[in-house]
């Protein structure tokens, strides 16, 4: 009896991960940029410019690129942002 459930668990798993894989998102397809930082992650729209460089494919590497990444990084690596501060404690 165990052995039967064992074999139903078992063959049920193998059925499971040998179904069709749905397709990974890319970098910009979710309304970012488009381009994938040098950690393997997808780059924002606010640091595309700090962690790409400009032109973006100077550090990254493009998915789906956006029409205005460029511009955007142009205008991030010389705009910085500013550190957030603390509210002051009352």
């Amino acid at each position: 009896m165990f052995q039967r459930a064992l074999l139903a668990v078992v063959t049920a798993s193998i059925v499971m991960m040998s179904g069709p894989v749905a397709a990974e998102r890319g970098c910009g397809s979710r309304g970012g940029p488009g381009y994938r930082g040098p950690d393997g992650r997808c780059v924002g729209w606010a640091n595309i410019g700090r962690v790409c460089g400009s032109p973006p494919t100077t550090r990254c590497t493009a998915e789906a690129p956006a029409a205005d990444a460029d511009q955007a990084a142009a205008f991030s690596s010389t705009h910085p942002r500013k550190p957030k501060t603390p509210p002051d404690p009352q």
